[in-house]
């Protein structure tokens, strides 16, 4: 069996155990693994502004904005260091040409639907879309009945 890729597959999920809940935030059909980082790097910014938001570059007031300790948990801080971690997306750009999955997760406690606080992942992965098919197949002319 031969293995040929048909794009790629990206999504941006978040998880939460404990709430026993998944949302799927987003999702793209890339052509190629470049325009999947691409895409993953739009999304890890998107994430970042929602959960770590920059002061005077946010849509929140700068008092209303607290900082967070250094061994806090702070998703929006790891995707924001992802996005510019250029020689790391290298090595995943090469895992996707090899027809490997990838992924970028980080997670912290949350306000869960106003209801509980509980641990909440956000993923960013990208996976080929593989086409199986045997070595000696050979695209053939169909064959249709007289009419």
């Amino acid at each position: 069996m031969t293995t040929v890729h048909d794009g790629f597959w990206c999504e941006v999920v978040a998880r939460s155990p404990e709430a026993c809940g998944e949302w799927v935030l987003g999702g793209y059909r890339a052509g190629t693994p470049r325009l999947a980082l691409r895409w993953l790097r739009e999304q890890a910014r998107r994430l970042s502004d929602a959960l770590d938001p920059l002061p005077g570059r946010a849509p929140f007031p700068v008092r209303s904005l607290v900082r967070v300790g250094s061994n806090s948990p702070n998703p929006g801080r790891i995707f924001r260091e992802w996005m510019k971690d250029f020689r790391y997306q290298e090595m995943q750009l090469a895992a996707l040409v090899a027809g490997r999955h990838i992924s970028i997760t980080a997670g912290g406690t949350d306000h869960v639907c106003g209801q509980c606080d509980a641990d909440v992942y956000y993923s960013l992965s990208c996976r080929p879309i593989s086409l199986d098919f045997p070595t000696d197949w050979r695209l053939v002319e169909p064959q249709y009945a007289a009419v």
